[in-house]
């Protein structure tokens, strides 16, 4: 079923090839988590809109890699909670001083158009790479470290407007 997905070609996909998924995904997630990955797997197929020449080997494939960033997550989240519990609540100054920061910081990223926004979110907050942001973005790492340079700088002259507008 290699080429380009239309709706119909991804019914069949789904249809032929769901069940090895899930079960893949199954063998190694408990069931709750299990129907996300096969989700995001056909999420993911549909977003590329094409296929190789084995498709079912490219799914569980991409399943595979999809466990593997649901599992760093989650190692991440576990690492947070464990930081935040060993280090005392921060002063009362800092706290305030930090959230303003935040404030003006979500003001700056309301001022950018969305591209450039969807470009700082998934720099800061999906935490990846240039080459994983072309990935996303379905462009060259080169087109992508073009937009990454650019929502920064846009991100920081937004930033600057607003700090200056404040002072």
């Amino acid at each position: 079923m290699p080429g380009t997905l239309t709706p119909e070609r991804t019914e069949e996909l789904f249809a032929a090839h769901a069940t090895a998924v899930y079960r893949y995904a199954r063998s190694r997630l408990p069931a709750a988590e299990t129907d996300d990955v096969v989700a995001e797997v056909f999420a993911i197929v549909w977003r590329k809109g094409e296929l190789p020449d084995n498709p079912r080997a490219w799914l569980l494939g991409v399943a595979r890699r999809v466990m593997a960033n649901q599992a760093r997550a989650r190692h991440r989240r576990i690492a947070l909670v464990e930081r935040v519990r060993a280090h005392p609540e921060p002063a009362g100054q800092d706290e305030v001083r930090l959230t303003g920061e935040l404030d003006e910081l979500r003001r700056a990223m309301a001022l950018l158009r969305p591209a450039d926004r969807e470009v700082i979110a998934l720099l800061g907050a999906a935490e990846l790479s240039t080459a994983e942001v072309a990935q996303v973005m379905g462009c060259t790492t080169a087109v992508a470290a073009t937009r990454v340079h650019r929502a920064r700088r846009r991100l920081r002259a937004a930033y600057e407007k607003l700090t200056e507008r404040g002072a």
